[in-house]
This record gives C-alpha cells, sequence and structure tokens, in this order.
C-alpha cells in the first residue's frame, strides 16, 4: 500500500513539472514574438503602423502539384508605410496527409493609392505575382488585399523613411571619402522598392545619409562589386520608393593606364544643387544638377 502510494505520487509529481514546462514553453515562446516586434519597433519606430493584428482566420491554400497543397496561416503582421511584412506558417500536405512544415516571409508591396503593386519573399527579389501560377497569385492578392484594408491609417501619412539613419553631415556638403576609414550605416529593413540592386552582393545596403530634402532621403552607396572599389551613387528615396540615382564620386582608368586616373567628386549647396565634377589628366568637367520635390535629380541646362 506504502509503495502504490508513492508511486501516485510520483507520478502526480511528474504530471506538475510537465505542465509547468509547457507554461513555460509558451511564455517563452510569446516573449521572443513580443521582443522581436518591440525590436522592430525600434529601428522603424515612425514606420510600423500595427503590429501582429489577428489574421489567423485569413488562411489561404494554393495547389503544389498532383495530390499537394500548401496551407498558408499568418504568424504575425508587421505594417509599414507603404508595405506589409508577413510570416506565414506553412503546412504542406500530400494526398491529404501532412509531410512538412515551414515559415516563410513576404514582403507585400503597396502603391500610393494602397493597391497591392508585387509581393516578394523576404530576401529575394522575384516579384511571385509574376513567377507563381495564376491560381497562387490570386490567393495571396486577395490575402494582400485583405490586410491592406484593414490598416488604421493611410499608408502614405508618412512618406518620410525612417528606415534610414539621420545624417551626421550639413550642407553645403563638399568632400570626400575615404573608402579605407569610412563606417557605413546597414539597412535593416526591407521596404524601399528598388533599393535591392545597390547592395553589391552583400545581405545589407551600406550607406552614407545625407540631409533629407523635405520628404526626400538622399544617402551615398558604394558600388564597389565591380572593376574598381572607389565608386558611389547619390540615391534619392520617396514614399519608400527609390526615385533617383546619379554617379557623384570615385575614380576609373584603363586596366593598361593605371597611372591616367579620372577622378570624379561633387558638391551639394543648401538648396540642394548638386555639382558633379570629373578630374582627368587632359581636362576637367563639370556638370550641374538639382533635386526636385518629387525626389528625382534633374540635370541643369
Amino acid at each position: 500500500m506504502q509503495t502504490n502510494k508513492k508511486i501516485i505520487i510520483s507520478i502526480l509529481l511528474l504530471s506538475i513539472f510537465i505542465i509547468g514546462c509547457k507554461k513555460n514553453d509558451r511564455k517563452e515562446d510569446t516573449i521572443i514574438i513580443k521582443d522581436t516586434a518591440n525590436l522592430k519597433e525600434q529601428e522603424d519606430v515612425s514606420t510600423t503602423l500595427n503590429i501582429a493584428k489577428d489574421y489567423a482566420n485569413e488562411t489561404f491554400v494554393i495547389s503544389c502539384g498532383s495530390g499537394c497543397a500548401m496551407n498558408y496561416t499568418p504568424e504575425y503582421v508587421l505594417k509599414y508605410i507603404t508595405t506589409i511584412k508577413v510570416k506565414f506558417n506553412v503546412k504542406m500536405y500530400i494526398d491529404e496527409v501532412l509531410s512538412d512544415t515551414y515559415f516563410e516571409t513576404y514582403i507585400f508591396y503597396y502603391d500610393k493609392n494602397n493597391e497591392l503593386d508585387s509581393i516578394k519573399l523576404e530576401g529575394k527579389g522575384e516579384n511571385i505575382l509574376k513567377t507563381l501560377m495564376p491560381d497562387a497569385q490570386d490567393s495571396f492578392k486577395n490575402f494582400g488585399k485583405k490586410i491592406a484594408l484593414n490598416n488604421d491609417v493611410n499608408l502614405n501619412d508618412k512618406p518620410e523613411n525612417s528606415c534610414i539613419k539621420p545624417s551626421n553631415f550639413k550642407l553645403p556638403y563638399n568632400q570626400s571619402i575615404n573608402i579605407h576609414t569610412v563606417k557605413y550605416n546597414f539597412l535593416n529593413c526591407n521596404s524601399i522598392k528598388g533599393i535591392e540592386k545597390y547592395n553589391c552582393g552583400k545581405d545589407k545596403l551600406r550607406y552614407l545619409s545625407l540631409p533629407n530634402k523635405d520628404n526626400v532621403n538622399v544617402i551615398l552607396v558604394p558600388q564597389d562589386c565591380g572593376d574598381f572599389n572607389y565608386r558611389y551613387y547619390l540615391l534619392t528615396i520617396k514614399n519608400n520608393t527609390v526615385v533617383g540615382d546619379l554617379y557623384v564620386e570615385g575614380e576609373w582608368y584603363e586596366p593598361e593606364n593605371i597611372n591616367d586616373k579620372e577622378v570624379t567628386l561633387f558638391s551639394i549647396d543648401q538648396q540642394y544643387n548638386i555639382v558633379v565634377k570629373t578630374r582627368s589628366s587632359e581636362d576637367t568637367t563639370s556638370v550641374s544638377y538639382i533635386l526636385i520635390n518629387d525626389g528625382k535629380i534633374v540635370k541643369k541646362e
């Protein structure tokens, strides 16, 4: 009898321990999700509109072949000014039997009218609305429309991109970059349309912030992935889209004549007049541009 009592007590203690572990697991999971959201808020504080709204009922299914189906359920939804980031729990079924479970994160891009423009798998440049089968495209489109309709504010209320760190420079700007000592900022968001072409093969864009012009962000990005490691482009960004680029600093030379370099430098005044000067052994040329309100860089006549 005494032995049975000990066994019962042991089973009860083991049950309590298991239940406690499960509760702690749930608590840790919740903390991880919460901390991730808070971290994102700190990175993009004025860009994030709504975090982790309840879209669990917005599950959709796409076909992946004969007898194959993939069930997409939103884990969380992060809303920015013109993009929405969604992490999906994906369950793959073969002949109605669960065969695999994993996560996929997509960025939904919207235009100024809050219309869905494109969808990209995080870290990839392809627009899945052009690569997936039509039925799968429709499923993603319908989901993208539903989450956009639930925005609490208009997507254009804050056009300035807070993914980009404030500039340490002041206008007028008239200096060159030392490629051996320069310290870059790293872009920690995926919300800027067209920025991926300037990554130069890196996971994150490297950049230097210049002073904004109204609601236009201006940055310098190194393009050292070609034949020359000293080349910089000036990019302008408005409404989370790259709208202008201009080669403004660096050097170029023929491989067989390294001593005859063509060196380009630039300056910007307080009205955002941009002067690009290129000097070679033969002559010096100067071209003037101006940054206009829509973010485009226009050559002066």
